[in-house]
């Protein structure tokens, strides 16, 4: 009958008191989402897991809303007893955030087994766990197929990229997100999947802050895309959103701002090098050999010759997400 109940609830229900597993907790989303979640009443314990030891700046979280505990997730031991710990016991878990995730197109089989392996077997640790109902990966955009006749705007049922050729990374990253959405009619535990556009942003690890910071920026000669840029506070007003409310699901999150490459580059105050497609890889290899970016051009073969924004009507919607962050450049 409880079951019943809580199935019963409507969609935009708030749950009274979160307590939260945090997984890849030293990311720069992880601080943040720690910093902001610490202050929201809603919330009781969060237990923040990752690989290192605790970082000096989670030392200002109070202890009873913060504790930290060092776990690598693709131990199947480490993970086994994080979840049987007396930590976890006394912390109550009930909700999961997934960040976990090589958010640089790093090589590698250790990655790979983070990106793919350590989705699966932390979620299914969590489905075998009576006390959770709720988990929420952090997706990417990346996992879109972009073609020359895509709709300006792709919304949640758009194709994704299965292309073999595909780089690895992108791979990964559209194969933790179907692990998450093989499971998603599971009638126990919630599971909300955000596909987040460009984060951008100080100390933030990815593919289009490193591209900005290139020297020179390279760009596919001919094309000019739009892109969107995601600030850090609706990356994490869009979690939260996604773990308060009575959802399950897969959401585009995008942000305020779209323009063109160029732009972009120039608000940054980069230099611009269109080259020809053909040799466009080449340069970006000489380039990180320099050490003159950490950009990979082939993760974005097609984001640099097709506009592809995603549709966030469905967030909107739902979650009531709306994006607030203007993006500023520091040059």
């Amino acid at each position: 009958m409880a079951r019943a109940r809580q199935k019963a609830r409507p969609e935009g229900h708030k749950e009274k008191t979160k307590n939260v597993l945090i997984t890849g907790v030293t990311t720069s989303i992880g601080r943040n989402l720690v910093t902001h979640l610490a202050n929201d009443p809603q919330v009781g314990v969060l237990l923040g897991v990752a690989r290192g030891e605790k970082p000096y700046y989670f030392n200002d979280i109070p202890p009873e809303r913060f504790v930290y505990r060092q776990c690598d997730i693709l131990k199947p031991r480490e993970l086994k007893n994080l979840f049987l710990s007396k930590t976890f016991r006394e912390t109550d878990i009930n909700s999961v955030v997934h960040l976990a995730f090589q958010n640089r197109p790093v090589r590698g089989e250790n990655t790979h087994r983070l990106n793919v392996e350590g989705t699966r077997d932390l979620l299914r640790k969590c489905l075998e766990t009576p006390c959770i109902d709720k988990f929420v990966f952090k997706s990417s955009d990346v996992v879109y197929k972009l073609l020359p006749h895509n709709p300006a705007y792709l919304d949640e049922n758009a194709d994704l990229n299965f292309d073999p050729t595909a780089d690895q990374w992108v791979k990964d990253r559209v194969d933790a997100d179907m692990i998450c959405r093989s499971f998603m009619d599971n009638v126990h535990v919630k599971i909300v999947i955000l596909r987040m556009t460009n984060i951008i942003g100080r100390n933030i690890e990815g593919q289009f802050n490193s591209y900005f910071d290139s020297k020179p920026v390279i760009k596919t000669m001919g094309f000019n895309p739009l892109v969107n840029l995601l600030h850090m506070k609706d990356v994490i007003q869009a979690i939260t959103l996604a773990l308060m409310k009575n959802v399950h699901g897969i959401y585009n999150i995008g942000g305020l701002d779209t323009a063109p490459i160029t732009t972009f580059a120039d608000l940054n105050g980069s230099t611009v090098l269109s080259l020809p497609e053909p040799i466009l890889a080449p340069v970006n290899w000489l380039q990180r050999k320099l050490g003159l970016t950490d950009y990979y051009y082939s993760v974005d073969k097609e984001r640099q010759k097709y506009t592809a924004l995603l549709d966030i009507s469905k967030a909107q919607r739902v979650l009531g997400y709306k994006p607030k962050g203007r993006i500023e450049f520091s040059h």
